[in-house]
């Protein structure tokens, strides 16, 4: 009969084994993180550009002086 020696502890193969599904475990998920966060800034880049625009437009639309068939007849 063999005697045990499991001590819980790795050896160095099993050590690197763990330590590389956990670094390519973190590193999904900042990437995970990074591609979330990519696209919340596009989105609100996106959602800004439209804002301008939409203000820029009224700007516009307010600075025009009145044609004679919108103005009022005294």
């Amino acid at each position: 009969m063999q005697p045990t020696t499991n001590n819980n502890r790795s050896t160095p193969a099993q050590l690197r084994s763990k330590l590389g599904t956990y670094l390519t475990g973190v590193a999904i998920g900042f990437i995970l993180l990074g591609a979330i966060y990519y696209q919340k800034h596009r989105a609100t880049q996106r959602y800004n550009a439209e804002k301008a625009a939409q203000q820029s437009g009224m700007e516009t639309a307010n600075d025009q002086p009145a044609t004679p068939a919108t103005e009022s007849t005294p």
